[in-house]
């Protein structure tokens, strides 16, 4: 997408497997949400008084309105039998909403609250109020090495669920077969795509394009962890940052992040030999109990696991070696970010950061 042609308007293209294809498909969409600051009017001077939490305001939910037209003329005629069953089967269930902004795709955790349907005359189409919830208030910045795109016709939804038609007229004979064990249909499906040609880390220039594009024909976006590591191995960990000296104690440097909202969505990753380890980010210190030589991973939630190699299995510790100096977990701003790591021992040392970058 050239410069001239950016849009920064928010175009809503997918709900769990429900892809919304082209513009005709989505015939209007609104979004609302706020910040959780409030005021208390002083009684005897100007203006209010504002309790502020943190260097950014904190999100409420957001709600997302949108109203899908269903358009049938494309469908073959056993097609048409399951369309609207496949369209439930999405939109009942909790799941990522995804959508593109710019050059940016984005992706929320959501559900589907009200449901509306209209009575109208059949004719080829009909349309289905839905009211979504951002529950967790932000948006995520899709990671490319996470995100593999597989082209989509709407003509072909069939083969990511297993519809059949049930005879139940005639005798249990011929209708009560036994289940044969097969792998589910979508799984299948998704295989033959989670490869690095068909990962947004490669596509990402062309399919902004295609996503903005009034044609019926686009891409269903598929998120899978484990094959971005397959693919991408230690390039999945994030910022790396090692000791510049072998006899250093110490790893101090900088990394960027262009998250938008203030995010502690954060992974750390230690690799070498450490004693007590502090890690400071953004001048928010915690400390880890114990020596180590091998691979410590601390997670947002405060779950850390240790291995002594790759080969090894991970080791869940007690919540009660990870000290809290400052506050608890580390905060990563929009630009650049401070790290300083101490405890380290006469051994090559490095730290991986994994930050997911957030927005409104």
């Amino acid at each position: 997408m050239r410069d001239c042609e950016i849009n920064p308007s928010r175009k809503y293209i997918q709900f769990n497997d429900l892809v919304i294809d082209n513009y005709d498909m989505l015939e209007s969409a609104d979004r609302t949400y706020s910040t959780k600051s409030e005021t208390m009017e002083y009684s005897f001077t100007h203006g209010s008084y504002v309790a502020r939490k943190s260097r950014q305001q904190f999100l409420t939910e957001q709600v997302v309105t949108m109203t899908l037209n269903l358009d049938y003329r494309k469908l073959k005629r056993n097609q048409k039998e399951f369309y609207k069953e496949y369209i439930m089967l999405n939109i009942l269930q909790h799941g990522r909403l995804w959508a593109i902004e710019g050059n940016e795709l984005l992706w929320a955790f959501a559900f589907v609250q009200d449901i509306g349907e209209p009575y109208e005359i059949f004719r080829h189409t009909i349309s289905m109020d839905l009211t979504f919830i951002i529950y967790e208030g932000v948006w995520h910045k899709a990671d490319s090495k996470k995100v593999f795109l597989a082209p989509y016709d709407i003509c072909n939804f069939a083969d990511l669920e297993d519809f059949r038609i049930i005879a139940e007229c005639l005798d249990c004979c011929v209708t009560c077969e036994s289940v044969e064990q097969k792998p589910c249909p979508k799984c299948l499906s998704d295989c033959d795509w989670l490869t690095k040609e068909n990962s947004l880390c490669e596509m990402k220039n062309e399919v902004v394009d295609d996503f903005y594009k009034q044609c019926g024909d686009t891409y269903r976006i598929i998120y899978n962890c484990e094959a971005g590591k397959k693919i991408w191995g230690n390039d999945m960990l994030g910022t790396k940052l090692c000791k510049k000296d072998y006899c250093d104690d110490v790893i101090s440097g900088k990394f960027y992040s262009n998250t938008i909202v203030d995010s502690s969505k954060i992974t750390i990753i230690l690799t070498g030999k450490w004693q007590d380890p502090i890690i400071t980010i953004n001048g928010n210190r915690m400390q880890l109990e114990g020596d180590y030589d091998g691979i410590i991973t601390i997670y947002s939630t405060g779950e850390v696991y240790y291995q002594e190699d790759e080969c090894c299995p991970k080791i869940k510790l007690d919540l009660e070696k990870l000290k809290i100096l400052d506050k608890f977990m580390w905060l990563i701003h929009h630009g650049i970010n401070t790290v300083f790591v101490e405890g380290g021992c006469c051994s090559f040392a490095c730290i991986y950061i994994k930050v997911d970058s957030l927005t409104t």
